[in-house]
């Protein structure tokens, strides 16, 4: 089994194709919780100056260097290094919709700038954003909801960028880097890099291995999708795991609703036969529930969390 790749190449929502598209992209978010885009907005140049020179050189760092990544949002992690189970570190960048964000990022390793480092990898997230935005606008209107609960949804959005490195998997039978999760998020965008190693999980229990073309883009739906399309769009179970025994980079956009803002079952998935399955939750406070010890036991962390059956 394939999860098919649905073409946004040239299209917008006056394309003749557009509804076709909306049509395909929700049908895949709907049967596996994801969706593979095929794109040309990444150029190959852009590519390689990330991903051959900018991200070697940041991973490069002293860990004293790398722990100074801390994150200004208290539910969100900075730099985070030894998940268990996992070969794993990662850098956040934080509200990546703002200009000064990369440049801010960039300052902690280069205290005398980097224009380069900070300019390449912010033109490749703008790039991602937008991508995973037209995503969720997609699959919002393929559920059909309403052309203006949909604009204010998206105008809600912030996004936070992860830079993240595997390492060569410590049993290299089985291969995992990253095990078996779901993000905590709205819509997970994920820029693999030639190696191998995002697998996703079938309502049957298989798995699917996602290939890291660089044409594409994989759109992860998270918990809080599941929430606000009231279960309409499960989040994707997922795992990293890299046969080849191979290190891999990969690059991860993800979307929020901003922590003023509650998360809701938007009004569209609510009627009779319907009820909300879910009670709001604030984007932070939910984060911060997914990294205690209660919330990593969990094997089904959003209803045990918000669910209204709980």
């Amino acid at each position: 089994m394939e999860i098919a790749k649905v073409d946004l190449r040239g299209l917008d929502p006056s394309s003749p194709g557009w509804r076709a598209a909306c049509a395909a992209v929700t049908a895949s978010m709907v049967a596996h919780g994801c969706v593979i885009v095929a794109h040309d907005a990444i150029s190959p140049e852009l590519r390689r100056a990330v991903f051959d020179r900018a991200m070697p050189e940041l991973f490069a760092f002293p860990v004293e260097t790398k722990q100074q990544n801390v994150s200004t949002d208290t539910a969100l992690k900075g730099y985070i290094s030894k998940v268990p189970g996992a070969d794993f570190e990662s850098f956040n960048v934080n509200k990546v919709d703002e200009d000064r964000s990369f440049h801010d990022f960039s300052n902690i390793f280069w205290p005398q700038g980097n224009p380069e480092f900070s300019n390449t990898v912010g033109a490749l997230a703008k790039k991602v954003i937008e991508l995973e935005d037209m995503v969720e606008k997609m699959t919002l209107e393929g559920l059909g909801v309403r052309e203006e609960n949909s604009a204010a949804h998206l105008h809600s959005l912030t996004h936070i960028l992860r830079l993240s490195h595997y390492g060569v998997p410590e049993d290299a039978k089985m291969g995992v880097t990253l095990p078996v999760h779901t993000d905590p998020t709205l819509v997970t965008a994920i820029v693999q890099h030639e190696v191998e190693g995002l697998e996703v999980q079938t309502k049957d229990g298989s798995w699917i291995t996602i290939p890291p073309e660089a044409d594409t883009i994989t759109c992860m739906a998270g918990d809080l999708l599941t929430l606000m399309t009231n279960g309409r769009v499960a989040a994707s179970v997922h795992r990293v795991k890299t046969l080849s025994n191979r290190e891999r980079y990969a690059i991860l956009c993800a979307s929020w609703v901003k922590n003023s803002v509650a998360v809701s079952v938007m009004d569209d998935f609510v009627d009779h036969e319907n009820p909300p399955k879910y009670n709001p939750v604030k984007t932070d406070e939910y984060l911060e529930y997914r990294y205690t010890g209660e919330g990593l036991k969990s094997s089904q962390p959003l209803e045990d969390y918000c669910g209204v059956q709980k």
